[in-house]
């Protein structure tokens, strides 16, 4: 599967420069109490990104193991929708999403189609066969497939990264929030 590895290595690419330069240095989603949610989709997406880095450039699975593949892209899909439908809210009191963390969220979206295309050409018709990984790089070239491999743990770090806020912001209040005293 080269050609969806050269999709998935500039996912990875855009990706790292959504979170460095929009999640963390712009926003500092991590911080605020109001990202909750999203970061929740956030902490979703690592391990999902995690299988994609390894198992695309490495493995061509057929019945069953093509069908979990093909799970594991509409399950980021589904992520993606409900991080897009949470963005509004956790960043209003920031001013809102910012016009060039949309344009990425179209470029990722758009890799995104393309990246589904090119898997479900690739595994389609193996689909119906016999189950299996079929583990070995294939057409992929080895320097892909081994950056793409080092992708897979950062983005499940970010992830731990994602839900460790989730779990200290859970214990914080909103900006602005009063505790009142029921008595």
């Amino acid at each position: 599967m080269e050609l969806a590895s050269w999709i998935l290595l500039a996912m990875g690419v855009l990706g790292a420069l959504d979170i460095l330069l929009f999640h963390m240095l712009g926003q500092n989603l991590r911080g605020r109490v109001e990202s909750r949610a999203e970061l929740v989709t956030h902490f979703l997406r690592g391990p999902t990104y995690f299988a994609l880095f390894l198992l695309v450039p490495n493995s061509a699975p057929s019945g069953w193991a093509a069908w979990v593949l093909l799970g594991v892209l509409a399950f980021d899909v589904a992520i993606s929708v409900a991080d897009f439908w949470l963005e509004p809210a956790s960043r209003r009191s920031a001013g809102g999403l910012p016009r060039g963390e949309y344009l990425l969220h179209v470029l990722l979206a758009m890799c995104f189609g393309a990246l589904v295309l090119t898997v479900v050409q690739e595994v389609g018709p193996r689909r119906d066969g016999p189950s299996a990984w079929n583990f070995g790089g294939g057409d992929v070239p080895a320097a892909l497939r081994l950056l793409l491999g080092a992708m897979a743990p950062i983005a499940l770090a970010s992830a731990v990264l994602d839900l460790v806020a989730v779990r200290r912001l859970g214990r914080a209040e909103p900006a602005g929030s009063a505790r009142t005293a029921v008595g």
